[in-house]
């Protein structure tokens, strides 16, 4: 199998019979190589990409890389596209290094990745989706108010969907920041590189595939809270087409079969299109990621090795699918009203730095979500009567909102079916029950951004009892999954 052109045309169609009036933003990725040696064409699709623009003399290509090696059939994958590179333009490879175990998109590295990606002709970036975040911002900066530099990110995991959007995870204050970015003009997607991985890179791949079984609720939840309204159904549409075959390879990714983790690298790669034109990444992130986000924030306080943010995803998951169905019950006995208490300002600033002071004395961090969350609990207090609307009226949105969250027993099972991390025991690094149990509490206190956690929250069902409850459910449904589960209807 050759590298294939896989354009986002059939995409594109979806869009156009969803969105005739064209209210959502363009997909700006131009060109996803996707196979067997696409490595080979890095060269071309970057020659490519910049045809009809103005450069003088040989065009300059900045290389952006981390420390982490990367092999290709035993062969230096960054040397391999540098080599390539260098038959057609001028090369400047700059290694990105904080110091720490593992590279963060800090705003040092952003500035130094910026500096680097001034004035060049094109970037492009060989590594995960740290690098990839990190040359998206650098690439918009570097083009300040004029045109940037052509942006090709070769993808080295399927273990992030971020690939293909246009929006950065950054580290601002302690905390992870999703920012405007820009998408990237190309990416490619060597099945040879991807599939000599570690494993548990792609596995952790199909962890992140299961936030779409979740998140589209939490977004549409706000959109009726009125936190949100730029939902759209359209892109929950496009993550059916996305998912639609996701049966039929999600058990190979267990045994690294390469048809399947072909599969996924491709899901992946749709995926972060999705997010892209949503206009919003809330479209595939909830409270699972939020409290993915957590245990990123207290390693990396605490300088302890970070886990795969997509295995992460992957078990909160299945967590945040038993919040909704806790909610779900609780709602259908009746007597939901909101508590007081939880729009209390001084409340509210309490519960934020009693969680956080324990990461971060100082309470840099605090402050940070304090940010957020207090401009989250004002459009909350405004909301009320909108709120207590929904409540009254909570029946006739009911069956819209489970038909956008899968059943917990059925979201471990995919999981256990390909072989993903499906509790936070089975995490690397393993995620003890005291540090689980405190990311899960306090996970909405870190973002201005509405999840079912939320709204639990509001109606007094977020105590320290409803939160073992939840793990409970979550426990229950990886148990009922049994060693090896199934894939997600």
């Amino acid at each position: 199998m050759t590298a294939q052109t896989y354009s986002v045309e059939p995409v594109q169609s979806l869009l156009r019979e969803i969105d005739p009036r064209n209210e959502l933003p363009p997909c700006g990725l131009q060109r996803l190589l996707l196979g067997s040696n696409a490595v080979s064409a890095v060269a071309s699709t970057v020659q490519e990409l910049l045809a009809g623009r103005e450069t003088t003399g040989r065009p300059r290509v900045v290389l952006l890389v981390d420390r982490t090696p990367i092999l290709r059939s035993g062969e230096d994958l960054k040397d391999l596209v540098e080599q390539q590179l260098r038959e057609r333009f001028e090369v400047e490879r700059t290694v990105l290094d904080d110091g720490q175990q593992e590279l963060h998109v800090v705003e040092q590295v952003l500035d130094e990745a910026a500096r680097a990606a001034s004035g060049a002709d094109a970037v492009v970036a060989v590594g995960g989706g740290t690098i990839s975040d990190i040359a998206k911002v650098a690439a918009q900066r570097a083009g300040g108010s004029g045109t940037r530099p052509v942006l090709v990110s070769v993808m080295t995991a399927a273990s992030v969907d971020g690939y293909t959007d246009d929006v950065s995870v950054v580290v601002r204050g302690g905390v992870k920041r999703t920012v405007p970015s820009c998408w990237p003009d190309g990416v490619v997607a060597d099945a040879e590189t991807i599939a000599e991985a570690p494993a548990r890179m792609n596995r952790a791949g199909f962890g992140e595939m299961t936030s779409m079984l979740v998140a589209p609720a939490d977004w549409r939840l706000a959109s009726l809270v009125g936190t949100d309204e730029g939902y759209r159904p359209g892109p929950v549409r496009l993550l059916q087409v996305v998912g639609e075959d996701i049966d039929s390879w999600s058990a190979g990714i267990k045994g690294g079969e390469p048809g399947a983790v072909a599969a996924l690298t491709r899901a992946l790669a749709l995926r972060g299109v999705v997010t892209g034109v949503a206009g919003s990444t809330a479209v595939l992130s909830g409270m699972e990621h939020l409290i993915s986000h957590m245990l990123d924030q207290y390693h990396g306080e605490k300088h302890l090795p970070m886990g795969l943010h997509g295995a992460q995803v992957g078990v909160a998951s299945v967590v945040a699918a038993a919040a909704w169905e806790m909610l779900f019950e609780r709602l259908a006995a009746g007597g939901a009203r909101i508590d007081d208490a939880a729009l209390d300002l001084e409340e509210g600033r309490s519960r934020v730095y009693s969680a956080f002071s324990t990461v971060d004395p100082s309470d840099r961090i605090a402050d940070e979500c304090w940010k957020d969350y207090s401009a989250k609990l004002g459009a909350l207090a405004r909301l009320r009567p909108r709120i207590e609307g929904l409540l009254g009226s909570w029946g006739e949105h009911e069956d819209e909102l489970r038909r956008l969250v899968r059943p917990s027993a059925e979201v471990a099972a995919g999981l256990r079916a390909s072989g993903a991390a499906a509790t936070f025991g089975e995490l690397d690094p393993q995620v003890g029950p005291d540090l689980a149990w405190w990311a899960v509490a306090n996970c909405a206190l870190m973002r201005n951004r509405f999840t079912v956690a939320d709204m639990l929250t509001l109606l007094g069902w977020w105590t320290q009892a409803d939160v073992d409850e939840v793990l409970a459910r979550a426990g229950r449904a990886v148990s009922a999954a049994g060693k090896n589960g199934r894939s997600p209807r």
